[in-house]
């Protein structure tokens, strides 16, 4: 499993029980999170809008539909995840009551995302060191556009600014919506700029032990507030009730 798709993995097993089985994943990529779900005995519905990525999943022997979200219905399920899908589905607050609404009682939804507002200078720095570092290392062949600007000294916050798109919910806009409708909320702080580099890594056979390392050093550099995580996890529902 790549490293990326087990991040999330660990976080949704701390989560989904073995008593709620039928689980219902929101923007499921190429589908290797719920293949790995489904090998463990869960009965996993997996939706995005890309056709392609659809077909991958299938591949894989995912039960994976081309839907979008919230004009999708499929009876109701023990866990709703996004993962990091949420920040682009319109309307927000629509698509969060439509999700409790397919959960059975008990149900709970699982959100994993990004809060790129909260990116800063000080945080970019170390994030483009460590770009440079790799790349120097041989390890990386950086070539995608955004991640050029990026390494740009003069046009970093800039380029970041200008690369996530205006009609992008912030974290802050997803959890707010979350508490409307469910009240507290389960959140976590947690890595995410490995994921930028994921798919720019020529050195494969070392490929997760990269990402492990650079997602390690983001935690252990956002616990001492040197640099602010730009991951963002929410859980809610029947664990949030007192």
């Amino acid at each position: 499993m790549r490293f990326e798709t087990r991040y999330t993995y660990d976080f949704i097993q701390r989560f989904v029980s073995s008593e709620r089985r039928r689980i219902l994943e929101v923007g499921c990529g190429t589908g290797e999170l719920a293949a790995r779900l489904s090998t463990d005995g869960y009965t996993v519905v997996a939706i995005d809008s890309n056709g392609d990525s659809i077909a991958a999943a299938r591949r894989l022997g995912v039960d994976a539909r081309v839907a979008t979200w919230p004009d999708f219905a499929s009876g109701q399920f023990d866990a709703v995840l996004f993962t990091r899908s949420l920040h682009h589905i319109h309307p927000l607050r629509e698509s969060i009551r439509h999700a409790a609404e397919s959960l059975v009682d008990g149900g709970l939804i699982i959100v994993e995302d990004f809060a790129y507002e909260s990116t800063d200078e000080k945080t970019l720095r170390w994030f483009t060191s460590a770009i440079h570092f790799l790349e120097a290392a041989g390890l990386l062949s950086v070539g995608d556009e955004f991640l050029n600007k990026v390494l740009s000294k003069t046009e970093t916050l800039k380029a970041w600014r200008e690369n996530h798109e205006a009609e992008l919910h912030t974290a802050a806009e997803i959890e707010t919506q979350l508490e409307k409708v469910f009240g507290r909320v389960i959140r976590e702080n947690v890595a995410y700029y490995f994921r930028y580099i994921a798919n720019t890594i020529t050195a494969t056979e070392k490929r997760n032990a990269i990402l492990q390392a650079l997602a390690e050093q983001e935690e252990t550099l956002a616990t001492d507030s040197s640099i602010v995580a730009l991951g963002r996890r929410f859980v809610v529902g029947a664990l949030n009730k007192s």
